[in-house]
């Protein structure tokens, strides 16, 4: 049956504090927005609850660890996230599913970095009201690309201000300091209710990876926002941040048909 958004939140807000497998794949703030604008459900019959949101699965949580949506109800969607491990054991129902495995990541807060300063590198801060800013940080994002603009960073911007998980100083670029140039972008958010950091946007221009800017640049990240957070975390390039202090939390599985594309206008571009 169907159920209020707030109701499911509550249960969501609980699961996740008290660590629940399965809970956390995504950033706390992001499926606060998705349950938010998402159909929410409960089976009391075995205490399960999921969310679905323009036909992708995006929450599931049943205490006995299995799966309670009929098959035929499954196979009607276009996508399925579920921790990887829970998603094996139901893919032989599944019809049309091409499934792609990734690993979320966080912090080790036990991890020495080797220094955050640079005689290359330093940060500046993002600002706002230049629009150069933005027309860089699409440039970085998307490289050589044509897809991302200035004006979709700035959406970015836009719609993060609005959300209580924006956090204007871990919006930065990193610079040369012997060129000047901006050669990476960090972008990310921190939602004070769950003292959680989410490393959304972090892309370094062609020509500075492999050169410790990477590494430089999550550092100082991790200097922004680590004395107020418990938890920070990141999906991505896995084997480069393990090497900048984070451990595998997670593997899930991201499990669309063909033709399928998410799409949720508070938290991307």
């Amino acid at each position: 049956m169907k159920i209020s958004s707030g109701d499911f939140l509550a249960k969501y807000k609980e699961l996740f504090l008290a660590r629940t497998p399965g809970i956390g794949v995504f950033a706390y703030w992001k499926m606060k927005y998705l349950i938010e604008t998402g159909e929410c459900f409960y089976l009391p019959e075995h205490d399960c609850y999921y969310l679905i949101r323009d036909g992708h699965l995006l929450v599931y949580h049943a205490p006995d660890g299995r799966m309670h949506i009929p098959t035929g109800e499954l196979n009607r969607l276009e996508c399925i996230s579920l921790p990887a491990n829970f998603y094996r054991s139901i893919e032989e129902q599944l019809v049309a599913f091409e499934a792609k495995y990734d690993w979320n990541l966080r912090y080790n807060f036990g991890y020495q970095p080797k220094g955050q300063d640079s005689p290359r590198y330093e940060s500046v801060d993002f600002d706002f009201g230049n629009a150069a800013h933005y027309r860089k940080a699409a440039r970085i994002i998307d490289g050589n690309g044509k897809w991302l603009r200035g004006k979709n960073v700035k959406k970015v911007a836009s719609n993060m201000t609005s959300l209580s998980a924006f956090d204007p100083k871990l919006w930065f670029f990193v610079r040369d300091r012997a060129t000047h140039k901006l050669a990476a972008i960090s972008i990310s958010a921190y939602c004070a209710e769950a003292r959680q950091t989410d490393l959304d946007y972090i892309f370094v221009a062609p020509k500075y990876q492999g050169k410790g800017c990477g590494r430089f640049l999550i550092e100082e990240t991790i200097r922004r926002c680590g004395e107020k957070s418990d938890d920070i975390r990141v999906s991505g390039t896995a084997a480069f941040y393990r090497r900048c202090g984070f451990v595998d939390d997670e593997q899930w599985v991201w499990a669309a048909k063909e033709g399928y594309r998410f799409k949720a206008e508070g938290i991307q571009p």
